[in-house]
């Protein structure tokens, strides 16, 4: 407690300032006590000189008076002197202010010492205050900062000069200062974000619940002719599944994002989750004239939670093949490499324009340069944001017109059993 104490920096000039205090007041001390004593033998010799004089006045040889000074007196002399001094009024009991010299004496080093005590009280008090003045500005200082803080200021910080408990202190609220300002800011892009979303979600549904009152519109006024009714019936279910392809997604998105998911870690053989994943795209596939290739080892494992794992990369081959055109191929391969297992999706399609490079993983983002008019824009984000949770990476490499390549690393780690 008092190393901690020491470190900071006013206790250590409080500390050092009663130091110098203390050995002021006993240097001061011992000057005054040696002027004391002066001033008692001054006494003392003048009661001496006094003694020689009613000495040599009485008849006593001089050598014989100096050598009774000098205390060469036997005891039954000194015995005589005691009894003659009781007899005069002077006994040990005698109270001090009724000795003329010693009530002199005594007044005068009894205002001395007063005044010398009230003094090194007076200071010892004022380094004390100036002490408490000091740690009491920057408890107010403290104080408003951090009412400052409850009402959402969060622009000023304390200086944290030096060490000790004040400093770890100041310290401690300018990082909570921080931490709330941070927690204020994801708050802030909470609600902006959740804004933008319900904007683009309005956005998104709007055009598929136009288009089906119109072809509800279309098969009411139509209903004697067969061949309209299927076709815009036909309609009417692709605008369902968009819509509904839509509404899970951002579903998915914003389990994520409240951080609801708790992905599942298994061992999962890359050769099965893939022929899975082709044979979910395998008819569509075969309508578009297109090929989806398998290329990898049957021994290749990984560590993953299979059903969203199935559902990134599967965001990804459709990806490809909205992007690919009649006769185009879809490579899916994977590989051990290093601590993880490398899986990549690879297209002949029209590529990604490089402006867009930068962007084709953020949310709703619509190239100006593309033809797919269906996308919602959040196959690729909820692609990432999956691989992400599994700790993994994911990338893109594009020419444009030679088609694009994504590659996802999933690190090795331990099976929850």
């Amino acid at each position: 407690m008092v190393g901690s104490l020491c470190k900071d920096r006013d206790i250590r000039s409080f500390l050092a300032g009663s130091a110098a205090l203390i050995l002021c007041l006993v240097l001061t001390g011992g000057f005054l006590l040696f002027r004391q004593m002066e001033d008692i033998k001054k006494v003392y010799l003048q009661q001496q000189a006094e003694a020689a004089g009613a000495l040599l006045e009485a008849g006593v040889d001089p050598a014989r008076a100096a050598k009774l000074l000098a205390g060469e007196i036997s005891e039954e002399m000194a015995a005589q002197g005691r009894l003659l001094m009781r007899r005069a009024g002077y006994e040990e009991t005698l109270a001090v202010y009724l000795m003329p010299v010693l009530r002199s004496l005594g007044g005068k080093w009894g205002a001395v010492y007063s005044v010398f005590g009230l003094t090194a009280i007076g200071l010892s008090v004022f380094l004390v205050f100036c002490l408490l003045q000091r740690e009491h500005i920057r408890l107010k200082e403290m104080e408003e900062n951090v009412r400052r803080f409850t009402e959402g200021n969060f622009d000023r910080r304390i200086a944290a000069e030096g060490e000790g408990d004040f400093a770890l202190l100041s310290t401690a609220v300018n990082e909570m200062a921080s931490s709330l300002n941070s927690h204020r800011e994801a708050q802030m892009k909470a609600k902006e974000f959740l804004k933008d979303t319900i904007s683009d979600i309005s956005h998104q549904l709007k055009t598929p619940l136009a288009a089906l009152f119109m072809y509800q519109d279309i098969i009411q006024q139509e209903s004697v002719e067969e061949e309209t009714v299927k076709k815009f019936a036909a309609k009417s279910v692709a605008a369902l599944e968009r819509m509904q392809t839509l509404v899970l997604n951002l579903l998915k998105i914003a389990r994520l994002d409240a951080d609801m998911i708790r992905f599942g870690s298994q061992e999962v053989k890359v050769r099965g989750l893939m022929e899975d994943i082709r044979s979910e795209f395998e008819t569509r596939a075969q309508r578009e004239g297109k090929e989806i290739i398998l290329e990898g080892s049957q021994a290749c494992y990984t560590v993953c939670d299979r059903d969203w794992m199935q559902e990134a990369v599967s965001n990804l081959v459709k990806n490809a093949l909205d992007h690919t055109k009649e006769g185009g191929k879809i490579e899916i391969s994977w590989e051990a490499v290093g601590t993880g297992t490398r899986i990549q999706v690879k297209d002949n399609g029209n590529g990604i324009h490089p402006e867009d490079m930068y962007a084709i993983f953020k949310r709703f983002y619509r190239s100006r340069f593309s033809n797919d008019g269906e996308g919602a824009g959040l196959g690729l984000p909820l692609a990432k944001a999956i691989v992400e949770g599994h700790e993994g990476t994911i990338s893109v490499e594009s020419a444009l017109g030679e088609g694009a390549l994504f590659t996802v690393f999933l690190p090795y780690k331990e099976v929850n059993r």
